[in-house]
C-alpha cells in the first residue's frame, strides 16, 4: 500500500476569488509608454504648451515658430522689423543730395514751383530726392491749409461786426509762414546734405503728397 505525502499548509484552501487583493494589488499599472521616450510638448502659435494643455509662459528661445499675430518684432523668428523692404536699399546718385537740397531751398526762393518741378523730374529717379520734394510740396500745402482754415473763421465775423480784433488769431499762421518756414526748411536742406531723411512734425506738414 503506497503512502500518500502529507498535505501542504493551506493546500485545501480555495482559490481566491477574481479580483481580490494580491501582492501588489496596491501599485497601479504603469501608464502606457512609460518605458520608452514620451513625445514633444505641443507648441501653439501662442505660447508653449505642455503635453496636459495650458498656457506655460513663451515659446522657448530659439524656436521655429511664428510670432503671435500683432506681437513686437523678435529676431528669433526670421523676419525684418515692419516697413523695412527687403533686400539692400537702393543705391543713392552723387547729385541726389544737390536735387534734395535745392527743393527746400528753392521753396525759399520761388514758391512751390521749385519741389513741384523736382518732384516730377525725379520721382522715378531717385526715393531719396522723391522724398524731399513731396516734403516741401506738402509744407507748402499745410502752410496754405493753415492760413485758409484761420481766415474762413476770423474774416466774417470781422466783417460783420466791422471790428478788425477777430482778425487777431490770423498772426499765428502768419508767424508760422514768416518763422518756421525758413527754421524747417533750412532744417530740410541740411539734413538732405548729409544724405539723411528728416521729418517735419506731422502739424505742419501732413503726408498728402508721397
Amino acid at each position: 500500500m503506497s503512502e500518500q505525502p502529507p498535505p501542504q499548509p493551506g493546500a485545501d484552501a480555495p482559490p481566491p476569488p477574481p479580483g481580490s487583493a494580491g501582492p501588489g494589488a496596491d501599485t497601479p499599472p504603469p501608464p502606457p509608454g512609460a518605458d520608452g521616450p514620451q513625445p514633444p510638448p505641443y507648441q501653439g502659435a501662442y505660447g508653449y504648451q505642455g503635453h496636459q494643455g495650458g498656457y506655460q509662459g513663451p515659446p522657448p528661445p530659439g524656436g521655429p515658430y511664428p510670432p503671435p499675430p500683432g506681437g513686437p518684432y523678435d529676431p528669433r523668428w526670421g523676419y525684418g522689423p515692419p516697413g523695412v523692404p527687403y533686400g539692400p536699399p537702393p543705391q543713392m546718385q552723387s547729385n541726389d543730395p544737390t536735387w534734395a537740397i535745392f527743393s527746400y531751398l528753392g521753396t525759399l526762393l520761388v514758391g512751390f514751383l521749385a519741389p513741384l518741378i523736382i518732384y516730377f523730374v525725379k520721382m522715378r529717379d531717385s526715393a531719396f530726392v522723391r522724398f524731399h520734394a513731396a516734403q516741401a510740396l506738402n509744407y507748402q500745402i499745410t502752410l496754405l491749409i493753415h492760413i485758409l482754415a484761420v481766415a474762413v473763421v476770423c474774416v466774417p465775423p470781422a466783417i460783420i461786426a466791422k471790428n478788425p480784433a477777430f482778425l487777431i488769431p490770423l498772426i499765428l499762421p502768419y508767424l508760422e509762414a514768416l518763422i518756421a518756414q525758413w527754421v524747417f526748411l533750412i532744417l530740410g536742406a541740411v539734413k538732405a546734405g548729409k544724405h539723411e531723411y528728416y521729418r517735419f512734425p506731422t502739424f505742419f506738414c501732413f503726408r498728402m503728397i508721397r
